[in-house]
């Protein structure tokens, strides 16, 4: 660069200038900016990336790390984290931990490592009871300051982590209080195998309600499926269920046949769950048909009732852009470390 300076004739300052930034921030004669700029075509100078990063310390470089493949998730939140930040002098680091903890751990450590100015992170999921985050603890242990990190969805149980996301156990009670005020007295759980931080906090809050109002343990029933490893009589123990907890909507969408096989009447069913309205067109395309004309054409209308809590995928990258923006304006201890999105109910019956 001090060569490339003395050979336009100008100090290394001002080639740092014009080559790094637009017109308008360089703060040049239009002039001189585009005299530098056409040398630099001319010869093939390229300022060194790199170099710009081990000097300044601050990379423009904003890391975005998927723990689970999840597209329908992961393109509308691009989309609301871009359409809010000014990425003109910013770069995206995407890296997919794929659900593999050292994946996972790998990624946020090249992450920190090359000096990401923020990390949007949406955790991974995990089978069985216990969600762990040791593997991403192990990282930061290694950096005592590391960049600010948010959690699109998903949740966290990291202390210094910033999160977007749902009132998560609200959620879980809002919904057991709704079934018991429908007369429910036997209720069942129904989530994915894999699951999130999320998903697991929702399912705690209606748990624990129903018990606080009385409900035995006994009556509330409980099933985690997967997609591809469902057993055929997964559902036999909600013969008898009112009023059900699912932990998305999709979900719903798999297990409703044979749920409906075992229960045998839909609308006895209560049924409440969770879902983006981006993917409401694809969803309602997986709807299952009727068997019989006696039942509604409208999957929809199939139960007793059935209240979706929804919410745009898109606006949890916006409130996540917007968090990044003041963490780059101001300390980030005057930043809320949770900031929520809230939940639009829609009933149907």
């Amino acid at each position: 660069m001090r060569e490339f300076a003395a050979l336009c004739g100008v100090s290394l300052s001002t080639v740092s200038r014009v080559l790094s930034h637009s017109r308008e921030e360089a703060e040049v004669s239009k002039k001189t900016y585009d005299r530098i700029r056409a040398k630099a075509a001319e010869v093939g100078f390229k300022v060194n990336y790199y170099a710009q990063v081990l000097h300044s310390r601050n990379s423009n470089c904003l890391g975005f790390l998927v723990g689970s493949r999840m597209p329908l998730l992961t393109e509308p939140l691009l989309h609301g984290l871009t359409r809010s930040l000014n990425l003109r002098q910013k770069h995206f680091a995407l890296h997919f931990g794929d659900d593999a903890p050292e994946k996972e751990a790998d990624a946020f450590d090249r992450m920190v490592a090359y000096n990401a100015e923020t990390v949007f992170y949406i955790p991974s999921f995990q089978k069985g009871g216990n969600y762990s985050t040791r593997h991403i603890r192990r990282i930061l242990e290694k950096y005592p300051e590391y960049p600010p990190v948010i959690t699109l969805y998903g949740g966290t149980d990291i202390p210094g982590f910033h999160q977007v996301g749902f009132r998560d156990y609200e959620t879980g009670k809002q919904a057991a209080l709704r079934q018991l005020a429908c007369g429910c007295r036997k209720f069942g759980v129904i989530a994915l195998l894999y699951s999130n931080l999320m998903h697991r906090e929702m399912i705690r809050g209606y748990r624990r309600t129903l018990l606080e109002n009385g409900v035995p343990a006994r009556n509330i029933k409980e099933c985690f499926v997967g997609y591809e490893e469902t057993p055929a009589d997964a559902f036999e123990t909600f013969r008898d269920a009112e009023g059900l907890w699912f932990s998305h909507y999709v979900l719903l969408l798999h297990c409703a046949r044979r749920l409906l096989d075992r229960t045998g009447d839909g609308k006895r069913l209560h049924i409440d769950c969770l879902c983006g309205t981006e993917t409401e067109i694809l969803y309602h395309q997986l709807q299952p048909q009727p068997r019989s004309g006696d039942m509604p054409d409208d999957f929809l209308h199939w139960f007793g009732s059935l209240m979706i809590y929804k919410f745009r995928v898109e606006d949890i990258g916006a409130k996540a852009a917007e968090i990044a923006l003041q963490l780059f304006r101001q300390n980030a201890a005057n930043v809320p470390r949770f900031s929520p999105i809230e939940l639009t109910p829609e009933l149907f019956r």
